[in-house]
């Protein structure tokens, strides 16, 4: 496989979600300033969401937990999730949007292959707040490689090893790689109604019901995609051509 074909995978190392690619909202409107600007994940492009991922893995390892027949183990988790899902309604890296305006594609294929819900929420069209919990780097379909931007990849790929996201996506971005970064995410609120349901459940010996509830609540999953060069670096651009003109500057006297 040739250098530029390398997917860089941006997991979270501390919070994989294994098997991620496995309360009302209709009532509810973002704030004003998240209006204004609709994908809001794009601020901080690929941002994840570390105690949404550490929720969804609590509460799928409750799941396992109910399968096994433990229930004290099951009962610890989901209470784990709770305390994560409640963390996470205030981590910047929710954003708002609505559902038809995630990724289509990704989505529908997800619809075929899990059998999921075709609509995670109750109304498509409404905004609603997403947590980011899983994500990828991709190229895109139209990459084109050239020396430059294969060398841009591998840098990348070193930082991702290093687990500085920051630093690749910038590194890719300055080389212009056509490249995005695809997000697994669930619709927050509805997700923490639902743990907090299936926690009573437990509590009440209901191990059936609250299993069939959580997997509901996986099946909610779904994918969104952005477009890393969409991204301005023009900040960080400045100060390499600052930099550059110094080096200039001082190699010339």
């Amino acid at each position: 496989m040739k250098a530029y074909q390398v997917v860089a995978a941006l997991l979270l190392a501390s919070t994989a979600v294994g098997g991620a690619y496995a309360a009302d909202q209709a009532a509810k409107t973002p704030p004003a300033a998240v209006v204004a600007a609709e994908n809001a994940a794009d601020k901080d492009v690929g941002k994840l969401s570390e105690q949404g991922a550490l929720a969804f893995r609590d509460m799928n390892g409750a799941r396992l937990a109910i399968f096994n027949a433990d229930p004290k183990d099951a009962k610890a988790l989901i209470e784990k999730a709770e305390t994560a899902i409640e963390k996470a309604k205030t981590d910047d890296a929710v954003f708002w949007k609505a559902e038809n305006k995630l990724d289509a594609k990704l989505n529908q294929l997800a619809e075929k292959t899990k059998g999921s819900a075709k609509t995670a929420t109750d109304d498509p069209t409404q905004q609603v707040a997403w947590l980011p919990i899983d994500g990828q780097l991709v190229l895109g379909e139209d990459f084109v490689a050239t020396p430059e931007k294969a060398a841009a990849i591998k840098k990348a790929n070193e930082s991702v090893q290093k687990g500085d996201r920051k630093a690749a996506l910038e590194t890719l971005k300055l080389a212009d790689v056509d490249v995005n970064f695809s997000m697994a995410v669930l619709p927050l609120d509805k997700t923490a109604h639902d743990i907090t349901e299936a926690a009573k459940l437990i509590d009440g010996g209901k191990f059936y019901e609250a299993n069939a509830l959580l997997k509901r609540t996986e099946d909610r999953m779904r994918f969104d995609v952005i477009n890393v060069n969409a991204v301005p670096v023009a900040a960080h651009q400045g100060k390499v051509d600052a930099k550059e003109t110094t080096s200039s500057t001082a190699a010339t006297k």
